[in-house]
């Protein structure tokens, strides 16, 4: 099985390369933090990695997150916290030669008004789709990349408030599996600090979270650990974690092994 899937892997990936394909190569997340009533500009990097020419598309929407249910793209201006309409990219549309690149800039205009914490909205690119596929029964392969915008007010103080879901041992992968919910109203990057402790108090294992994770509000995600084997007794393990603008909060967990 896993042959086959390497297979069919390859083999949608050479249609790629011999037809057109437009891929993003810029960042997934753009983050601004300027007072309401000026204005930011990011560019979009965007090629051809095929063989003919490709068409691509940009289309501006609202991005919804639940814990359990994942990511939603809605229409612009559909969410209270939604930044869609601040967006203006010089370019919606257009077509690349083969290995041809281009940059698309991408101004932000924030409203003076504008008195919430944060907003959030998303960039949808894509692939036109692969008309030239005559002899694969009309399969068309097509891609979208959704770019996050999101916004942080320096006017008004956000609530930042992670809520850890479960902390449990991973024996699959061998970490130990650290799930929190962002129930605050701003976006953050978290990384963090595991100190396990022996039934005496004593430190006996220091450790980083694997990856420095990105929550937007509603958002679920999962911060990783190296665990080590232990021997039969009772441990308590402290996270300490802390956010890129230096907000720090932490957890205790006792088990047994």
């Amino acid at each position: 099985m896993k042959t086959t899937i390497v297979y069919i892997i390859g083999f949608v990936l050479s249609i790629i390369t011999l037809s057109g394909q437009v891929v993003l190569q810029s960042g997934l997340t753009h983050r601004f933090s300027a007072p309401p009533g000026n204005y930011d500009t990011f560019p979009i990097k965007l090629k051809n990695i095929g063989l003919k020419p490709c068409g691509f598309s940009i289309e501006l929407a609202d991005l919804s997150i639940e814990c359990d249910s994942g990511y939603r793209y809605l229409k612009p201006g559909t969410t209270a916290q939604s930044c869609a309409q601040w967006l203006e990219s010089e370019r919606y549309t257009g077509s690349l030669a083969p290995q041809e690149e281009i940059l698309i800039k991408v101004i932000m205009r924030i409203p003076e008004d504008y008195n919430l914490p944060s907003a959030q909205a998303c960039l949808l690119i894509s692939s036109l789709p692969l008309k030239d596929l005559q002899d694969l029964k009309k399969l068309q392969v097509r891609m979208r990349y959704a770019l996050n915008v999101l916004y942080r007010n320096p006017m008004v103080p956000g609530v930042v408030a992670l809520h850890a879901k479960t902390l449990r041992m991973d024996s699959t992968k061998g970490v130990w599996a650290l799930r929190y919910l962002n129930t605050g109203n701003v976006d953050r990057i978290i990384s963090s600090k595991a100190h396990l402790l022996n039934e005496n108090g004593q430190v006996i294992y220091r450790t980083e979270s694997l990856h420095s994770k990105s929550f937007i509000p509603n958002q679920c995600r999962t911060l990783e650990f190296p665990s080590q084997d232990l021997p039969s007794g009772k441990y308590q393990m402290v996270v300490v974690s802390h956010t890129d603008l230096g907000e720090k909060f932490g957890l205790t967990h006792s088990f047994e092994r």
